[in-house]
């Protein structure tokens, strides 16, 4: 009987795992855009909807409150139900509460749907990752998922620029009475397109085999490996000529005992919470927590510190020139914005590229907790700095650093997080982190929004200090050689 993973290792990387890594390349852009595209959609929709300031911080907390409640469900599901099949499902339910999203006439309605959009969108957000590494062999699983993390950085690149040419537009088609399809509804209906494309073709790649293994179906976990043999080797390789007749995988789960459904869900979340699981899984989600509160919670208030720095015309630090701004002048100057408004986002988004490119180069003689540890160091030592720095150009260069480098090390954190845990409880892993990590964000956001006009100095160097922590979580972790070696944890 042959290990799983040996077999994918004896199949490569072929065109199976191109297709399934083209359609997850392309959900994640769909992701990116409804996750870290809002702000650029609330930008043109702020007169329209009349979203000022504290309606902002609503609109915010709605979404990542929806992907709180949910992360831990949904990755129970997709353990018993399988990685595709719950794909399918919330990219579904997804889509329709985006389209829905796109079409409300006032900001409670708007505001509502975005919350089932954050409940929704959790499902594609964390499982692509998961559906992604399990048809990748060991050794080119940090790398791949890297590599389909590159369209974080081209989703967000993409989104602004589209965003730049038809918000200007000011498009105002009138459908019944004083409702209209404005140039932000405009833009946020093209951004369903990528998730559209993404589950027309998921729906013809396969279950992950590995689930298969977990939930005791032998016979669809082979044919899954055969199509999956075929379509990399040829019609004429087979599974068979290859020498394997069945297959399996370290620390497959006891068969299941009927129990009512609470008991059953705590039966199976149990393992997580005992053991080198629950160290595995508290490292990594308290690492994933401070990694969001600062690639996402602190990112979301970039456009408007941004603002303000480029009203100052005086050669100073972020934070004296936060103390020469009243509260209400935190809005952003316009409704319509165009590239010049939004030219920071798109540095935002070539900056996550960028780095993420790095990272690739970086994987072949660095393993995973080494990048993650220099990337989080880099991005203290810049928000150190950044009490400092006073030319524009270095501020904008300090603050990309201080954002995208936790950012970027976010899937790799995740990788190695999959690695630790067995396929049984994987999905509920990430979920869990995830859930965490969400949660770091909404803190991190409401932080920022609440200290920052009192002492921006605390604000900064608060996440400062929380990255050094995050560095100290990194390193106790198990090093990519330990991770190969302890094979049954795979």
């Amino acid at each position: 009987m042959a290990d799983i993973d040996d077999v994918f290792g004896r199949l490569g990387f072929g065109r199976m795992q191109i297709f399934i890594f083209c359609s997850c390349a392309v959900i994640q852009v769909y992701v990116t855009n409804e996750q870290l595209g809002l702000v650029v959609i609330v930008a043109g929709a702020t007169c329209d909807l009349g979203i000022h300031d504290h309606r902002l911080s609503w609109l915010y907390c709605a979404v990542i409150t929806g992907q709180i409640l949910i992360s831990p469900y949904m990755g129970y599901k997709a353990d018993e139900i399988g990685r595709r099949k719950m794909l399918l499902i919330t990219m579904i339910l997804s889509l329709a509460a985006s389209l829905l999203s796109a079409l409300m006439p006032e900001f409670w309605s708007f505001l509502v749907m975005r919350f089932f959009v954050g409940l929704f969108v959790t499902g594609p957000s964390s499982l692509i990752v998961t559906y992604l590494s399990e048809f990748t062999k060991i050794s080119l699983r940090g790398s791949v998922i890297n590599y389909q993390s590159y369209f974080i950085g081209i989703s967000m690149i993409l989104m602004t620029c589209v965003a730049s040419v038809l918000l200007p537009l000011k498009l105002n088609h009138r459908i019944v009475n004083d409702y209209a399809l404005t140039s932000w509804r405009v833009v946020a209906l093209l951004n369903l397109l990528p998730g559209i494309i993404g589950l027309v073709t998921l729906w013809f790649l396969p279950e992950s085999p590995k689930y298969y293994l977990a939930v005791d179906q032998q016979k669809r976990a082979m044919e899954a490996l055969e199509r999956c043999c075929r379509l990399n080797k040829g019609k004429d390789v087979t599974l068979s000529s290859l020498g394997v007749e069945s297959v399996t995988q370290p620390r497959l789960p006891e068969k299941p005992i009927h129990r009512s459904a609470l008991a059953r869900q705590w039966y199976d979340v149990a393992p997580l919470l005992r053991g080198l699981y629950f160290r595995h899984l508290a490292l990594a989600s308290a690492a994933i927590f401070i990694l969001l509160g600062t690639g996402a919670g602190l990112a979301s208030w970039m456009l408007r510190v941004r603002n303000l720095t480029l009203k100052n015309k005086d050669s100073q630090t972020i934070c004296v020139v936060l103390e020469k701004f009243d509260e209400h002048k935190m809005d952003l100057p316009k409704c319509d914005l165009g590239m010049d408004d939004l030219k920071d986002s798109v540095f935002h988004g070539l900056a996550v590229l960028g780095v993420f490119i790095f990272t690739s180069i970086l994987l072949i003689w660095f393993g995973r907790r080494v990048i993650v540890f220099l990337y989080v160091l880099g991005a203290a030592l810049a928000g150190f700095l950044l009490n400092f720095a006073k030319d524009e150009t270095l501020i904008l260069v300090l603050f990309l650093i201080y954002i995208v480098a936790p950012l970027c090390s976010l899937r790799l954190t995740l990788s190695m997080l999959i690695d630790l845990i067995p396929t049984n409880l994987r999905g509920k892993a990430v979920s869990i982190s995830m859930m965490v990590g969400c949660l770091g964000g909404l803190v991190a956001s409401l932080f920022v929004g609440y200290t920052m006009k009192l002492n921006c100095y605390v604000t900064f160097n608060t996440f400062v200090l929380a990255l050094i922590f995050c560095a100290i979580l990194i390193v106790m972790l198990p090093s990519d050689g330990n991770m190969r070696f302890k094979k049954g944890s795979v």
